[in-house]
Formats: structure tokens, C-alpha cells, sequence
């Protein structure tokens, strides 16, 4: 889902949590967000590929520009 899409289903309290983990895809992070129902929910681009992002910080300020104020960040996968 876009950033817009996902900032809709947080004003309808539809998101619990937003959280960053390693990629993949060496050396990069994604953005996903917990679901009130159960799951995730990834953020993807207008053409539904999901994001990559090189540093923490370009992840967590979309992560924000959802609405949250505070990201989780999971740490590299063994």
C-alpha cells in the first residue's frame, strides 16, 4: 500500500504499529505496518513494488508520514 492508502487506514485506527526490518535485499530496509485484525501490511510504491530504503532515516520518516510518531525498528535477521 502507498503512503496515502496507509494514511488512511490510520485515521481509521486501522494501523497499530509501524515497524522497519532488514530487507531482502542486502544493506537496505523496508516499512510495514501491523494491522489491528492481525498481519501486515507493507509499503509499496503506486505500482505495488514494496519500498527499499538505504538508511534508517529515509525509512523512518515515511513511516511517519503514515501518522505514527514513534517506529519500531527490528534488528539485522540472523
Amino acid at each position: 500500500m502507498t503512503i496515502a492508502e496507509l494514511r488512511n487506514l490510520y485515521r481509521e485506527k486501522m494501523l497499530v504499529e509501524a515497524i522497519i526490518e532488514p530487507s531482502a535485499h542486502e544493506g537496505s530496509w523496508i516499512v510495514e505496518f501491523r494491522h489491528q485484525a492481525g498481519g501486515f501490511v507493507l509499503l509499496t510504491n503506486a505500482s505495488g513494488e514494496e519500498c527499499h530504503y538505504a538508511d534508517l532515516d529515509l525509512a523512518s520518516k515515511s513511516a511517519m508520514a503514515v501518522g505514527f510518531k514513534q517506529v519500531r525498528v527490528e534488528s539485522t535477521r540472523d
